[in-house]
């Protein structure tokens, strides 16, 4: 029972987005937990949107206290836990970072997201200098404008922070932002890139989350 947590340092890196869809497609294949951790709840407001949620996933808001426990009660009931963190350094996001086997970093081609992650790349080190390189992590790169030149730099900036880029990616459509306000995922949309995208996103997680 993998657990993926999303973090990262600043907001506004589609990372809800991210969590929401990649649960999405999590749940054609398992049971899936998203548990919201994030203070402005955004991921609960879209499951009490008008949707159809996929009879295998859940999601459910984490209470005052540590998550780490609310984690483990669940690990039995669920094939994937995706966290969708908190914004910044916080006791719930160190929380998400220890109870995870996988932390995805999500960071737009910005150089002001490759700025913005060395905290949360810190946070990671620290936690896998203690735990045997454990959890694996990896940025995903977000809203991503194809053959520029600013992204083949902002790539080879986040490599350098010592952590991979996953291959997947989602790229700049309004599909992304139209599930949101919907209430649903793009894999329930009409725009097969934008399912794609997070379908190959869900191909590197998987080899992740399952190799020895």
């Amino acid at each position: 029972m993998p657990v993926v947590a999303i973090v990262n340092q600043k907001g506004g890196t589609g990372k809800t987005t991210l969590a929401t869809n990649l649960a999405s497609v999590l749940a054609e294949k398992g049971k899936v937990m998203l548990l919201d951790a994030d203070p402005q709840a955004s991921t609960q407001n879209w499951a009490a949107g008008d949707w159809t949620s996929p009879d295998a996933l859940a999601v459910k808001g984490v209470g005052k206290g540590n998550l780490l426990p609310q984690v483990r009660s669940m690990a039995r009931d669920y094939d994937w836990i995706i966290i969708d963190g908190p914004p910044g350094i916080t006791r719930t996001s160190a929380d998400a970072v220890r109870a995870a086997d996988l932390v995805l970093i999500p960071a737009k081609p910005s150089p002001l997201d490759v700025w913005a992650a060395s905290d949360i790349v810190a946070a990671v080190r620290a936690r896998q200098k203690s735990t045997n390189g454990m959890p694996r992590a990896a940025f995903v790169i977000t809203m991503a404008q194809p053959r520029t030149r600013l992204g083949r730099q902002i790539d080879a900036a986040l490599a350098e922070l010592g952590i991979p880029v996953l291959q997947a990616r989602t790229t700049q459509r309004v599909a992304y932002p139209n599930a949101i306000n919907d209430g649903n995922s793009v894999v329930d949309g009409s725009d097969q890139t934008a399912r794609n995208e997070i379908l190959a996103i869900r191909g590197e997680l998987e080899s992740l989350t399952h190799d020895d």
